[in-house]
């Protein structure tokens, strides 16, 4: 019988992620142990402690490349933090951007930060007082602090106690420093978001069938439903439509890889579009009509509950979206509208019911 001593234990990925981070951190701690280091180190290991299945990333919208881009000291040993979170965030199926990894060597330095914020759902700055002081994070703010902040949705992660930049005071905190609080359960929450992730070979949350005249009240809601505060990805002909494919070919496409068909009710659409998309068998999907002109209703879509979408304003936005994720709680897009202002302050823990922050004073 083999002696238990001489038995190798086996480790899982994830382990060895944190045990070579712990093992890099504790090098560059030899000479400088100070009490924030070894707390940061220490965070790290709360990692263990919760571990997912993989590939539980949501799907991206069409004009998206990143779920996540990361905002930090490259300079220092916060690099090693955002490896390691990195590293485990992508083995979950997380498309990931770090400036050090994805920058284009023939663009400037601004050019792309402003190229990630554009092509990243969430931004999560990782801060530090070496972060808040060096000159390539100055820079890297001021950048942020720029853009239409209420149109970004940020992840402030405080690693260490450190002075917060003013356009952050008012964002939720993800507090990694503290021992007593899992913060990486919370930190994961954020980064996925609010919208249902698809199951395996659907694409797309909802499609939208219209007809070419309705293609500006669509493209306004897809925006609003695609923006990062909600998160929904959805397709319509106007956009995702192939060139070279038939119209009846991309429907049938575009069906097998959506979860619901959100039927926009009009009369040019009953009287030239209903039929084809009928016998393309849309009867068989989950139909969500919306009403937004008087028109007769399809005998197909009697036992469907239509959302009366014929008022300017987008009151009835909330119920669209519930239908879409078949969600019961009705989120803070009460208010999405393009001319409303609150639409642009609604907080992603507006719009998770799940997501629980800690806010630092």
């Amino acid at each position: 019988m083999p002696n238990k001593q001489g038995r190798k234990k086996l480790c899982s990925p994830l382990d060895a992620v944190i045990n070579n981070t712990s093992l890099i951190i504790s090098r560059e701690i030899t000479n400088e142990k100070s009490a924030t280091t070894l707390e940061r180190s220490h965070t790290m290991s709360l990692l263990k402690d919760s571990y997912f299945n993989v590939n539980e990333a949501p799907s991206l919208p069409e004009d998206k490349e990143y779920h996540v881009f990361f905002s930090y000291e490259y300079a220092n040993r916060d690099r090693n933090w955002v490896k390691a979170v990195v590293r485990e965030l992508e083995n979950k199926g997380f498309k990931c951007c770090v400036y050090e990894k994805d920058k284009n060597q023939s663009q400037s330095f601004s050019s792309n930060i402003q190229h990630f914020i554009d092509k990243s759902m969430r931004i999560v700055i990782v801060l530090s007082n070496t972060y808040i002081n060096g000159d390539w994070a100055k820079m890297e703010l001021e950048i942020l602090s720029r853009g239409n902040v209420n149109d970004l949705v940020f992840i402030p992660v405080l690693i260490e106690p450190c002075n917060i930049p003013p356009f952050l005071k008012d964002c939720m905190f993800i507090n990694a420093t503290c021992k007593q609080v899992k913060w990486w359960d919370q930190f994961l929450e954020l980064i996925r978001g609010a919208c249902p992730q698809l199951p395996p070979k659907k694409k797309y949350h909802a499609f939208f069938a219209h007809t070419s005249r309705n293609k500006p009240w669509v493209a306004d809601v897809v925006k609003m439903l695609e923006s990062p505060k909600v998160g929904i990805v959805c397709c319509y002909p106007a956009r995702n439509f192939k060139k070279g494919q038939s119209k009846r070919e991309s429907i049938e496409h575009a069906l097998r890889r959506s979860e619901k068909v959100v039927v926009v009710i009009s009369d040019d659409f009953v009287n030239q579009e209903w039929r084809l998309y009928y016998e393309n068998k849309v009867r068989s999907k989950d139909i969500i009509p919306v009403i937004v002109e008087d028109s007769y209703i399809p005998p197909a879509l009697d036992e469907c509950e239509a959302i009366d979408a014929r008022s300017d304003e987008f009151h009835w936005l909330p119920n669209l979206f519930s239908a879409i994720t078949d969600s019961v709680y009705v989120p803070s897009v009460t208010s999405l509208s393009r001319d409303d202002p609150d639409y642009a302050s609604t907080s992603l823990s507006d719009i998770s019911e799940k997501s629980q922050t800690i806010s630092v004073v």
